[in-house]
C-alpha cells in the first residue's frame, strides 16, 4: 500500500525502498542503507541524494561518518505541491504555446464541421480553456451560477486572470441577472478588468432557455459546455460558417435587449 502510494506520486521503485527503509531504521551511513535494501552503494548514494534535493531525506555528518534519514512524512506533501505548482506553471506557458504549435500545422480547408466531445468536470475546463486561444474578442452565453454551484468559483478566476491579464482578450457576455451571479462578478472583477468584460443581465425567467448550457462564440469555433453538476461534458465545434451565423444572431439578442 505504501509503495503504491509512493510510485503514484512519480517515486521509482528503488527510491520508495530506500525511503522507507530509512523511515523504519532511521539515520545510517550509505553502507547499511545499501545492505538492506539490495542495491549497489554507489547508486544508493545517488538516490539519496536526489531524495535529499526533493527535502525527503537530509544528511548530517556522524563520527566523520555521513548519515542519511528519512524527513517527517508530512515533507511528502510539501513535495507534491511543488510539483503541482511547477505543473501550473508549465501548463499556463503551454497554454501560451499552443496557437504557435497549430501554426504549424498550415491551412487546412474542412469542408465539414470538426467536433470534439469532452467528458466530465476536466472536460468543461478544458473546453472553457479554449477560448484562450481566441484571437480577439468573444462572444459568451455565461451559466456563472451553475459554475459556482458546481463548485469551481476558484477556477473561474483563474480563468478570468488568464484571459484578461495574460492574454488580454476581451467578452461580451449574456448572462443570468442573479444575485449570487452580480455578487461574482463585483467580487472578482477590479475596475480595469470590467473593462474587459461587458455583461448583458436578463430575466432567468424570462429568458431562462438561454441558459441551459454555457456558449462561447469566438474565431471559427462554438464551444458548448453542459454544467449541470454530476452530468458535465462540453462540445467544440470546429466551423467558419457555424461561428459566423452564431456571432450575427449574438450580436442581434445583444443590440435588441440592450435597448
Amino acid at each position: 500500500m505504501l509503495d503504491y502510494s509512493l510510485s503514484q506520486i512519480g517515486f521509482s521503485d528503488s527510491e520508495t525502498r530506500i525511503y522507507i527503509e530509512l523511515l523504519s531504521i532511521g539515520a545510517q551511513p550509505v553502507s547499511i542503507v545499501a545492505k538492506r535494501t539490495g542495491l549497489n552503494r554507489t547508486s544508493t548514494y545517488s538516490i539519496l541524494k536526489s531524495l535529499e534535493k526533493k527535502g525527503l531525506v537530509s544528511s548530517f555528518i556522524q563520527k566523520g561518518v555521513k548519515c542519511f534519514s528519512a524527513n517527517d512524512p508530512n515533507c511528502l506533501i510539501s513535495y507534491l505541491d511543488g510539483k503541482c505548482r511547477t505543473l501550473d506553471y508549465y501548463k499556463s506557458e503551454l497554454l501560451t504555446a499552443i496557437p504557435k504549435f497549430r501554426s504549424l500545422q498550415g491551412v487546412l480547408d474542412f469542408n465539414k464541421p470538426v467536433v470534439s466531445y469532452f467528458d466530465g468536470p476536466d472536460g468543461v475546463k478544458h473546453v472553457l480553456y479554449d477560448s484562450l486561444n481566441a484571437s480577439r474578442y468573444f462572444y459568451a452565453y455565461l451559466c456563472i451560477d451553475k459554475w459556482l454551484e458546481g463548485g469551481m468559483e476558484d477556477f473561474l478566476v483563474d480563468y478570468k486572470n488568464s484571459r484578461i491579464y495574460n492574454r488580454k482578450i476581451p467578452m461580451k457576455g449574456i448572462v443570468a441577472d442573479l444575485t449570487e451571479v452580480k455578487n461574482f462578478f463585483n467580487s472578482n472583477y477590479a475596475t480595469g478588468q470590467k473593462d474587459m468584460t461587458e455583461l448583458l443581465y436578463l430575466d432567468p425567467v424570462e429568458f431562462g432557455s438561454m441558459f441551459e448550457n454555457e456558449m462561447n462564440i469566438y474565431d471559427d469555433k462554438v464551444a458548448i459546455m453542459h454544467l449541470d453538476k454530476g452530468n458535465e461534458y462540453g462540445v467544440l465545434i470546429e466551423n467558419p460558417e457555424i461561428a459566423s451565423t452564431h456571432k450575427v444572431i449574438f450580436e442581434m439578442v445583444w443590440k435588441g435587449l440592450k435597448r
